[in-house]
């Protein structure tokens, strides 16, 4: 019986940033995570218009589940919640690659910052909230604040 060793080959740093959506569009950005896949889960998302205003934030405790399941799930109520609240048109961005389907755009997790913070912290104190524009305080504000001026953020290998 052997050992066959593989060195990992470390891809270079990149710099990601939050991008507007087109003029009069809206952008939900959404994170699932789950605390040992599967373990607790929680979900997040926010959506914003082309000039980086906030008009929805929202996250929910899921219980015991998978990463992809809360996923899944934050995408289907942020849409839903969008719609209610009439911010549409909509573009999605997760920063799950397996979940990449028409329509629905990849984002690096740097550049998901928000959405990233709401779902572990809907994960780990199993939070269910909904938040508007002057509701968000905090690191969500300071995340919001670094986004909307197009600050970039070091993607490591």
């Amino acid at each position: 019986m052997g050992f066959k060793f593989c060195q990992q080959v470390p891809r270079a740093p990149s710099i990601v940033r939050w991008r507007a959506p087109s003029p009069s569009w809206f952008k939900l950005n959404t994170d699932g995570s789950s605390l040992g896949n599967p373990g607790l889960a929680g979900a997040a998302g926010i959506v914003r218009d082309s000039a980086g205003h906030v008009h929805l934030a929202y996250q929910f405790a899921l219980g015991t589940g998978t990463s992809v399941l809360a996923e899944l799930t934050i995408i289907w109520r942020g849409m839903e919640l969008a719609l209610t609240h009439g911010l549409a048109p909509l573009v999605v961005e997760v920063d799950a690659t397996t979940l990449l389907v028409e329509d629905v755009q990849h984002v690096f997790r740097e550049a998901n910052g928000a959405a990233d913070h709401l779902a572990k912290e809907a994960a780990s104190l199993q939070l269910t909230w909904v938040l508007h524009h002057d509701d968000i305080t905090g690191v969500l504000h300071g995340i919001l604040c670094l986004d909307r001026q197009g600050v970039p953020h070091l993607r490591r290998g």
